[in-house]
């Protein structure tokens, strides 16, 4: 068949509804593209696949089988740049067998929605050779094959806007009977059962929010796998994800895993900085998710403030004290509140040139472990010592009194933030 006479036939499928069907929809690319065809999800799980010679390789076999791509599999395509040209362009990748994982030479090219990947076509060429209108085949096929993943998104006749109306309304605290709740979450394919929370990863400080950065995030929340992603979309610079615990006995460990797994490849593979991660506490009702979503915020909100602090604390539950600081401010501010002691070795570091508020901050901060708290400061123990025995005189405390010491660093915590 020529060229012209494929690049019709794809046309002319348009107009037909074989894109409904995803058996007939393989068969039909590969009669077209002249080869075997897999149809893969953003997740890289199979879709469909065409008919075959007996002529294939083990990829192709283990992904028939498992119905996905094996893990070994993606991970040699990353570690090739392969995957990454593919989420960042709409353009084929010509692919060199790699026998070290089973895979023969191959051609593929991304199903996209705008910046959103919804999956893969997979040529097994064999050995063939591509030329340049092959390759142009190939982006008229991804094109048709869209059609089925968007037919599929749209079979609950619910737009983009009225799904991310609803995701807002849930945010905010609009819904407040679950029946009316998991009634309207069933018309967007949602699962609200079992145990929810809002994860926000936020961008605020990447210099800009591109199209390439959605596409990987947006590629990562398909892929990474420590929970379950119920829903999700962008707004200016943070993705927002409502999650739920795949298992019951799951704890916060798995979203604190999966926040730290995301942040950490998207960095990775992009070359950015300054992405920042955070969960609100974890609910059963999703009636509750608002304030989910709410304590997120905080979290982003105070890993801004203590950014070496919280450097890698994720979820609301795991701030500590923290949690408190900005309503403790508020009671001091009312009561026209000041510590004598950090008034005091302020003046004193002043006029005599010394370190001691400083030094009082980090042997606190070091649950008083003189040691610890001397080598955080590059200082002898000895040292160390002379400087609390100096803060103990100057300002008359015990520095063995724990409520004390606790209200001393509170107030060094919020003098840190706020003064």
């Amino acid at each position: 068949m020529s060229h012209t006479s494929r690049k019709q036939r794809l046309y002319e499928a348009l107009n037909s509804e074989i894109y409904k069907y995803p058996e007939k929809l393989a068969d039909f690319l590969a009669e077209v593209l002249d080869c075997p065809i897999t149809i893969e999800d953003a997740n890289h799980q199979l879709i469909s696949y065409s008919k075959h010679h007996e002529n294939i390789d083990e990829a192709r076999l283990s992904t028939i089988i498992q119905r996905q791509v094996p893990h070994k599999v993606i991970d040699c395509l990353w570690k090739n740049g392969v995957m990454k040209k593919l989420l960042e362009s709409d353009k084929p990748v010509i692919i060199p067998a790699i026998p070290s994982v089973g895979l023969g030479n191959r051609v593929t090219v991304s199903i996209r929605e705008n910046d959103e990947i919804l999956g893969f076509i997979w040529a097994h060429i064999e050995e063939k050779t591509i030329r340049n209108d092959d390759l142009e085949l190939f982006i008229e096929a991804s094109k048709f094959a869209k059609k089925y993943f968007l037919y599929v998104l749209n079979k609950t006749g619910k737009s983009k806007k009225q799904y991310r109306d609803f995701f807002w309304q849930l945010l905010l605290g609009d819904f407040k009977e679950e029946n009316k709740i998991h009634e309207l979450a069933k018309q967007f394919d949602m699962n609200l059962s079992g145990k929810l929370s809002i994860v926000i990863i936020d961008f605020e400080k990447v210099e800009s929010v591109t199209e390439l950065v959605k596409k990987h995030a947006f590629y990562l929340v398909e892929t990474l796998s420590n929970v379950n992603i119920v829903g999700r979309f962008f707004d200016q610079h943070q993705l927002i994800l409502l999650v739920q615990l795949k298992k019951e006995n799951d704890t916060k460990s798995a979203i604190h895993e999966y926040i730290q797994i995301f942040i950490d490849r998207l960095c990775n593979r992009l070359q950015i900085d300054h992405v920042i991660g955070s969960s609100g506490l974890i609910y059963d009702t999703p009636s509750s998710l608002h304030y989910s979503y709410m304590q997120a915020n905080k979290v982003l909100e105070l890993k801004r403030k203590f950014p070496n602090e919280l450097e890698n604390v994720y979820l609301y539950q795991d701030l500590g004290i923290y949690q408190f600081l900005d309503d403790l401010y508020r009671i001091r501010m009312k009561e026209n509140y000041r510590n004598e002691v950090i008034e005091k070795l302020k003046e004193y570091d002043e006029e005599n040139n010394t370190d001691l508020l400083n030094s009082l901050r980090v042997y606190l901060k070091n649950d008083s472990n003189v040691n610890l708290a001397a080598k955080k400061i590059h200082v002898h123990s000895n040292t160390m010592n002379y400087r609390l025995k100096r803060i103990a005189e100057i300002c008359e405390i015990d520095l063995n009194d724990s409520s004390l010491k606790t209200n001393l660093y509170l107030d060094l915590l919020i003098h840190k933030v706020y003064h």
